[in-house]
């Protein structure tokens, strides 16, 4: 069950301990993810790289170099280094064969998905004490954050001082 305090908090502790636990979150995983990469030789762009496939689906590098903020010739880079091994995969797009659209191939990516089996399994017990009620607030929240940081992160991006 998940831990109550005993006493009342006021919402500027709270607010405060949620906002350090998202950037102690955001640098562990920041952390998980290099250890993860150096183990099968990836860079943190690639990997960040082949996340954004695997969660989002095909896309044009385009598509990517728009997502992530990489510059385009760093993108390019990237993805011959990851169609070389093997971890991608470049086909015309079949309604526009001047584009091309990255696919994760999948058997690296079960290498991939080994390496976070011990953090999933971490995840599946911490979110066992939870309702389903409570996991809904909980992913709610925490794709609210996601949009606003992705929202910031253009507004920033755009309007440099």
């Amino acid at each position: 069950m998940p831990t109550v305090p005993s006493q009342p908090v006021k919402r500027g502790e709270t607010l405060n301990l949620v906002r350090t636990s998202l950037r102690r979150l955001t640098h562990h995983l920041g952390r998980l993810n290099d250890t993860a990469g150096a183990r099968i030789d990836l860079s943190p762009g690639d990997i960040e790289v082949l996340d954004m496939i695997g969660r989002d689906g095909p896309m044009s590098p385009r598509d990517i170099t728009s997502s992530t903020g990489i510059h385009p010739a760093t993108m390019t880079g990237i993805l011959d280094r990851l169609e070389r091994g093997g971890w991608i995969s470049r086909t015309p797009d079949p309604d526009d064969r001047r584009r091309l659209i990255v696919e994760a191939g999948s058997e690296r990516g079960r290498e991939i998905a080994r390496l976070y089996t011990p953090m999933n399994q971490a995840l599946t017990q911490i979110t066992s004490n939870y309702s389903d009620a409570e996991l809904a607030t909980i992913g709610e929240f925490l794709k609210r954050v996601a949009d606003a940081g992705s929202e910031v992160n253009a507004q920033m991006r755009e309007t440099r001082d």
